[in-house]
């Protein structure tokens, strides 16, 4: 059985995502980046390569747009496109070293300037917080 959560639920996570978003672009900035660029780096954390095309349907977007967005990391050295081993017609953006030094910038400065929303948690419901959200994203 499916469960829904509460219409209440839902506000306050777009609240909450609308206030992280600004957040990491404000961040972002900070690191001459824009805030695409620095959400495309930190979705390449799980796994090292991601195709193009995943890129488009977790943007909801056209290849135009995520070709903007790569080409942009790539001229600074962040990433690179790769040939599938398997099929040369999809391309893989691979993480370079610099990409990854630039991610930890990034996630130490997310973190250390967090905005106000976790003053009201302990750290055992923080933590709890993260555990929840990874299960729900596997």
């Amino acid at each position: 059985m499916n469960k829904t959560p509460s219409d209440d639920f839902y506000y306050a996570l777009v609240a909450f995502l609308m206030q992280t978003k600004q957040h990491i672009v404000t961040v972002a900035v900070e690191h001459g980046l824009t805030g695409v660029q620095a959400l495309t780096l930190l979705s390449l954390k799980s796994r090292d390569e991601r195709s193009m095309t995943e890129l488009c349907k977790q943007y909801d977007c056209d290849a135009s747009n995520v070709t903007g967005i790569v080409d942009g990391l790539e001229q600074k050295g962040l990433v690179s496109r790769q040939p599938h081993p398997h099929d040369r017609r999809i391309k893989l953006i691979h993480l370079e070293e610099a990409g990854r030094t630039v991610q930890k910038k990034l996630i130490a400065d997310i973190a250390g300037t967090s905005p106000d929303m976790f003053n009201g948690l302990a750290d055992a419901e923080i933590e709890q917080l993260a555990a929840l959200i990874q299960k729900m994203n596997p």
